[in-house]
This record gives structure tokens, C-alpha cells and sequence, in this order.
């Protein structure tokens, strides 16, 4: 059996094989028990650690109750009744106890600082969420971009860019569409870069690969820069999408990551986790609509840098 530990955004996620013995343990752990498949729940829209997905390396793997691919220790699953009477679901230490088993099995694998921020990290998503105050996200509402322009601001990193630039400026954001990414094919293949620049590219797309000039790091200057060379700028000229970009300083001590929003038409902002579901939703499960919650005070978990707002040019391609 594959695992791969479902926890990051723009990077490619870490994967690695069971043994013969530990998948013969995992079958033994979730026996008569109800899971789900890796892309067919709420968790899949996390943005930071989503838990584990265990796919089969071969038909004759899995139990016939079970999924070829499915999800274990990511936020637990609301309870639900279960269509399969054989099958009963995971208590909340049941679901602590086979995530932190997934979890040794990646050990040679994954570094020793993420190993220690998961293991506390686990047992926190056996329990429910909670409430989030929404007095306290009552925020003025975000100016659009043309008028930041307009005004003469920059949308990123407070350099000053050229007002006139904004004459040519049109914005052109498209219809939230999430069936297009949410599929079998074509939701495991693209991720944050992919959704936000609004092209398919099936290949993980990283900034600065299609130019040439891939990002040398992880912070808001090398992925800007980066993102630059493949055409998506702090200016608007011409025909463009909305965009913005956070940074994970780190994730334990497995170091930095990056993610990216884009802007619907209908004004709310969107995003794809990885391989993860594209949503309009934050971790909190709040619309983020653009006005109240923008990709600046939305929930982001561990990706608490701001980098700032951006243009991608109508049809603008990555790799």
C-alpha cells in the first residue's frame, strides 16, 4: 500500500510504501470499519494537514468495504449513518490511534521536527472544531484592485507601480467552477498554482517552471519572483485574474511552503490545497467573500504570511 501524508499546498506531498507487515496491521486496525474515499470528504478543502491518504498498489489489496484510495486522521468525519451494517465507525482514539500508526510507518521518510508537530497535531482533529467569533473578523471591505491602482498603492510589498498602467487594465475573473478540478484525474494532478492561474497543467505546478526560472526558496520574494518570470505581476495590464499569495513560514521542521487564492466573478475568492478540493471556503468553513474575509484575515492555518495581491494575465499557462 502508498501513503502519502496529505499536509501541503504548493510542494508535492511526501509518499512512501508500507511494508507487508504494516499494511497487514493497517487492514487489521480498519476492519469493519467505515472509511472514505481519499477525495469524498470535507477534509480534502483543509488547508494545511489533511491526513493521510492509503491507496492500493495492486486490486487484490483492499477489503471489499473499503475504497481503493481513502483518508484516515485528517479532521475526523462527522458521524453519519453508515449505509454498510458490517461497518461501524471510528471512535475519536480509534481515529488518534491508526493516524499515529500511519504516521510511525512514514518515519524514514519524513523529517524528525514534522514527525514531533503531527504527533501533538493528531489529536486535536478528533475533536470538534471550534466556533469560530465572527465579531471578530468585521473588517472594512476590500478595495478592489483597480482602485488601489487608481490611487496609486501597491498591492504588494508597498512598491510603488506605475498609475498609469492602470488605463489598460481589465478584470477578468471567470465563474467559480470547482467540478472542473474536483475529479478523478485531474484533482490529485494540480494544486494551488494550478487553480489559481486557471490552468490544468496535470504536472503539480510550481512557479517559475514554465519560464525557466524556477523559485529558489520559499518566501514572498522568490515565489513573487518567480511568479513574475511566468507573467502573473503586482500590475494590471490588460486582460487579468485576481490573485494573492501566503506563505507557511514552516511547517515543523520540514520547512516553508506556499499557497494560492484566485477571485470569482462573483466576488468571493476560491482556492485548491494541493491535491485537495478547490473551495470558497477558509479552515473555519466561512465563505470567504471578498468583502467581511479576503485571503489577508481568512483562516489559514499554519500559512500566516501575507504576501500580497497579484494579476494573472487571461490565459496565462504554468507547469
Amino acid at each position: 500500500m502508498i501513503v502519502t501524508l496529505d499536509a501541503f499546498s504548493g510542494r508535492p506531498n511526501p509518499i512512501w510504501q508500507l511494508s507487508e507487515k504494516d499494511s497487514a496491521q493497517l487492514l487489521e486496525r480498519i476492519s469493519g470499519r467505515a472509511v472514505q474515499a481519499a477525495a469524498a470528504d470535507e477534509s480534502a478543502t483543509i488547508l494545511g494537514f489533511r491526513g493521510f491518504i492509503v491507496a492500493a498498489a495492486s486490486d487484490d489489496e483492499m477489503p471489499d468495504t473499503a475504497s481503493s484510495a481513502f483518508r484516515v486522521g485528517g479532521p475526523m468525519p462527522a458521524q453519519a449513518v453508515v449505509s454498510d451494517s458490517r461497518l461501524t465507525e471510528f471512535s475519536a482514539s480509534e481515529w488518534v490511534e491508526v493516524s499515529r500508526f500511519l504516521l510511525n510507518t512514514g518515519r524514514h521518510v519524513l523529517d524528525a521536527g514534522l514527525m514531533m508537530h503531527l504527533e501533538a497535531l493528531i489529536p486535536t482533529h478528533a475533536q470538534p472544531a471550534p466556533i469560530a467569533d465572527e465579531t471578530l473578523w468585521m473588517v472594512p471591505a476590500e478595495p478592489a484592485p483597480e482602485e488601489e491602482l487608481l490611487q496609486g498603492k501597491a498591492l504588494d510589498q508597498g512598491v510603488a507601480e506605475d498609475v498609469a498602467l492602470a488605463a489598460a487594465c481589465v478584470i477578468a475573473n471567470t465563474r467559480y467552477n470547482p467540478g472542473f478540478w474536483n475529479r478523478p484525474g485531474v484533482q490529485e494532478k494540480n494544486n494551488c498554482y494550478n487553480f489559481a492561474m486557471n490552468w490544468r497543467s496535470d504536472t503539480f505546478a510550481q512557479p517559475g517552471r514554465i519560464s525557466g526560472h524556477p523559485y529558489s526558496a520559499i518566501n514572498c520574494a522568490a515565489i513573487g519572483t518567480a511568479a513574475n518570470w511566468d507573467g502573473c505581476h503586482t500590475y494590471c495590464s490588460g486582460s487579468n485574474k485576481n490573485v494573492a499569495l501566503v506563505i507557511a513560514p514552516r511547517f515543523a521542521g520540514d520547512g516553508p511552503d506556499y499557497h494560492w487564492y484566485r477571485r470569482q466573478k462573483e466576488g468571493f475568492w476560491a482556492h485548491k490545497p494541493g491535491p485537495g478540493a478547490a473551495t470558497n471556503k477558509d479552515n473555519l468553513g466561512r465563505l470567504i467573500d471578498g468583502r467581511i474575509l479576503t485571503p489577508a484575515n481568512c483562516a489559514r492555518g499554519d500559512y500566516t504570511i501575507f504576501c500580497g495581491y497579484r494579476f494573472s494575465p487571461t490565459g496565462m499557462r504554468v507547469r
